[in-house]
């Protein structure tokens, strides 16, 4: 495998995605596996995080192993220097630094604790999707984060929200009618996720269902609800989720994709649970949201573990929001693949 070059059958689409958290990333480079590369991670002068090909195009060392000198990042081997752009910025013993002694960057943003990647070429298509209810921190939502590895592709885990008769099916859920899940067509439509994501990037559905059937551990709370509700959208890397009973929220949560390699994914991100001012109900509200989110996420689990991608999909009428999402990335895994041929030919 070249660098630049993803790992075979990864299929990637263009789009943000998680690099790493934030409070991993400290004064020292680190190395980092991500989209199929080999590459380094680390702060500038600044503090502003860098990502770029780890290993130095002079005699190849890993630039992980280096050191934040003056603001750039210094080989171990020979103590060539990049700064947060790529360029070679010192060479000892060198008057004239070679053209060629530059590395790629790849865009990042850092927000909502973590540090985002784009991947398909160097200028991102989009900006990175806003999620303001995190924000506004403990005085709305009690929070927490979750991390969960999977041998599953990235299109596989976000599909999954789009794919509303697993939930009958797998995770139990119970009502007098069966889930009906809408294919939304205006991204101001999901304004309750927050600002609208780019209209080429974003794809967004509402579920529903009226007479839910709640456990009795709930109703025994005070949580009540007959119409539930899950508002979902989302760009080719990642998704905002919305929950509600009877039209109002009960949860939020932000889900972003870390793509290590083919066979190697990781998706993780925010849970939020709304506060209601009544700290027991609210704690034990809390407790069973994350012990329902843990339960379904496992069984979400076992099914990526041995699923098979290989083979094309026998659909029927209910497929269509999953057959929608497919189309939709597919078409960002094509920009991808574009851009990074179009940076490999330049490079």
């Amino acid at each position: 495998m070249t660098p630049g070059t993803p790992a075979g059958g990864l299929a990637l689409a263009a789009g943000w995605y998680i690099a790493l958290a934030s409070s991993d990333l400290g004064a020292r480079p680190r190395e980092l596996d991500l989209f199929g590369r080999e590459l380094a991670a680390w702060r500038d002068g600044g503090g502003r995080a860098v990502v770029v090909p780890r290993h130095c195009p002079h005699l190849n060392a890993s630039l992980a192993l280096g050191k934040v000198v003056d603001g750039s990042l210094r080989c171990p081997f020979h103590h060539w220097r990049f700064d947060a752009s790529g360029a070679c910025v010192a060479i000892p013993g060198v008057r004239r630094i070679p053209p060629t002694a530059r590395l790629r960057p790849y865009p990042v943003v850092e927000r909502h604790g973590f540090v985002w990647a784009w991947y398909g070429g160097d200028e991102p298509l989009y900006p990175l999707p806003e999620f303001p209810a995190l924000e506004t921190g403990p005085s709305r939502y009690l929070t927490y984060r979750f991390a969960h590895r999977t041998p599953a592709s990235p299109r596989r885990i976000l599909e999954n929200a789009f794919d509303h008769y697993h939930f009958m099916t797998l995770h139990g859920v119970r009502s007098a009618e069966d889930l009906r899940l809408t294919m939304l067509t205006d991204p101001g439509a999901a304004s309750e996720n927050g600002p609208p994501i780019a209209a080429d990037a974003w794809l967004g559905a509402r579920l529903e269902s009226h007479d839910l059937q709640l456990p009795k551990a709930l109703t025994a709370l005070g949580i009540t609800g007959k119409r539930f509700a899950l508002l979902v959208d989302g760009w080719p890397g990642g998704q905002r989720l919305t929950f509600f009973l009877d039209g109002e929220v009960v949860a939020k949560e932000l889900l972003g994709i870390t793509p290590v390699a083919d066979g190697h994914t990781v998706f993780q991100g925010w849970s939020l649970v709304r506060r209601t001012g009544r700290p027991l109900r609210d704690a034990s509200a809390y407790l069973m949201y994350r012990a329902q989110h843990w339960l379904g996420t496992r069984e979400d689990l076992a099914i990526y573990r041995t699923a098979d991608d290989a083979h094309a999909a026998v659909p029927v009428p209910y497929d269509h929001s999953v057959l929608a999402f497919r189309k939709h990335y597919r078409t960002w895994v094509r920009r991808a693949e574009r851009a990074e041929r179009r940076e490999q030919v330049t490079s």
